[in-house]
């Protein structure tokens, strides 16, 4: 599975319907460069995008029909809450990789 590519944002449409990559961590994990979704498989643990990470990724606190809870969505020191209120966040990286910049659309909270 290669990494998506700013001509192909719409990985709804393609990679996660036909080549999907997906993760289910149990521990604090960083999302790779070939990640499509990340789903976690414990309570309470952090997520974290870098500048290598795949873009665009969704991580969800949702594992079946398990709700996980103190699960983050970690950007540098800005955690992203997932929650009841927000439980799939869509992370869009934005400006050059360097940069590691993220909109992170659908938390619950940010701090």
């Amino acid at each position: 599975m290669a990494a998506n590519t700013s001509s192909n944002p719409a990985f709804v449409y393609d990679n996660v319907m036909q080549n999907c990559k997906v993760v289910n961590p149990t521990t604090a994990y960083t999302v790779l460069a070939d990640d499509n979704v990340v789903i976690a498989g414990a309570n309470s643990i952090a997520i974290t995008l870098i500048a290598t990470s795949n873009s665009p990724v969704y991580i969800t606190s949702i594992d079946g029909t398990t709700q996980r809870t103190g699960v983050t969505a970690v950007v540098g020191s800005q955690d992203f809450v997932l929650a009841d209120g927000g439980c799939t966040a869509l992370c869009i990286r934005y400006g050059p990789a360097s940069a590691n910049q993220w909109l992170v659309i659908g938390s619950k909270t940010a701090s």
